[in-house]
């Protein structure tokens, strides 16, 4: 169905053992959940070779490799992955060049009226005026109407040109600096869980445990904090596209090559435990959502929701603000969004923030 796009790879070695993912993938299986696409030979080569060795640990998750892209660039894969889209499987890119983060985020541009983009990177791939031709001016700078919700994780400070805060502030985005996710990585699951795709930069992780990329800087998330990110976005209910960039693979280094493919493969495993791990909470259904009501000032009523299935939490856009589709209708928030609304009278800055893009 899909080989006009793809072409198949080497299926995973017989010597394997059992519980390995590489024994578990369904390559026969009509319902795909999942789906592993490369983006360039030679990375998902060396990152199938990791992951196919680890463990399965995803229950009857239905995964399947479709195997590497005909040919790299934006026009031939954004047509497959609206396919993909249309047929319910996320897929998980396996990319290298950062120019190819542009097709992930432009096929959702014509299939839903709002999107949201989160990328996790330590600089914004971004120009202030849109002349440069970033990878993200083609969903900051359109013409048209359907303008992207961007949201921007692990930024370095002294690595991004402050005009683009004045741009961040004006469209009412959202950017989370380094410093201040590492903090507590828990106050960014909600901005995750409010994403449609997210794209991760290997150049996001410290130097030492993915050297393989462009550029010397040693700073960034630890890998372990990097696949709790990747955790949040597999396990949410509305993210439905899941790709990496920025490994460049060096054969003099093979070593660095080695390292930062098997943290390539590290952050596909915890995608896919995530997503094994789906509570089929809001946008897929309201059902078992309970609501809590809070009188705040400048507001008739504040709604939040919580879901007895995961405890999550989501405040409702308030009427006359909202106008668009309904699984953007509830924004994801914490437990402690909710107590400093209701017990201290206070909406919580992010919380002001997304209300402004409605408003």
């Amino acid at each position: 169905m899909y080989t006009p796009w793809l072409k198949p790879v080497d299926k995973p070695s017989p010597s394997l053992p059992a519980h390995s993912l590489g024994k578990k993938l369904r390559p026969r299986s009509r319902r795909i959940a999942v789906a592993i696409i490369g983006l360039d030979d030679t990375i998902a080569e060396k990152t199938r070779h990791h992951l196919y060795g680890s463990s399965w640990g995803f229950g009857k998750l239905s995964v399947r490799d479709l195997g590497n892209i005909r040919k790299t660039t934006p026009d031939f894969i954004i047509p497959l992955l609206r396919e993909l889209h249309s047929a319910e499987i996320t897929p998980i890119l396996i990319g290298g060049d950062q120019q190819l983060f542009r097709a992930q985020f432009l096929a959702f541009g014509e299939l839903t009226r709002q999107v949201s983009v989160l990328t996790v990177d330590r600089q914004v791939r971004l120009s202030a005026d849109g002349e440069e031709q970033q990878v993200l001016d083609p969903a900051v700078h359109r013409k048209d109407k359907k303008q992207f919700h961007l949201t921007h994780l692990g930024a370095q400070q002294h690595l991004v040109d402050p005009a683009i805060w004045d741009l961040f502030a004006s469209r009412n985005f959202e950017a989370v600096r380094l410093g201040q996710a590492k903090a507590d990585l828990s106050h960014v699951e909600p901005l995750i869980r409010d994403a449609d795709l997210m794209g991760l930069d290997i150049a996001s992780i410290n130097h030492a445990e993915a050297p393989a990329r462009p550029g010397y800087h040693p700073s960034g998330f630890g890998l372990q904090e990097a696949t709790q990110l990747a955790y949040y976005a597999g396990n949410s209910d509305k993210l439905s596209s899941f790709g990496l960039y920025g490994f460049q693979p060096d054969t003099d280094r093979e070593a660095e090559t080695e390292l930062t493919a098997a943290a390539y493969a590290q952050l596909i495993w915890y995608f896919l435990q995530g997503y094994s791990r789906r509570y089929g909470d809001f946008p897929v259904s309201t059902k078992g959502l309970l609501e809590y009501v809070v009188d705040l000032d400048g507001f008739d009523r504040l709604t939040f929701w919580r879901s007895s299935r995961s405890n999550r939490w989501w405040v409702q856009i308030p009427a006359g603000r909202y106008k668009g589709e309904e699984r953007h209708r509830l924004l994801p928030c914490t437990y402690n969004d909710y107590l400093t609304a209701s017990n201290e009278q206070n909406l919580p800055d992010r919380l002001v923030t997304a209300f402004q893009r409605y408003g």
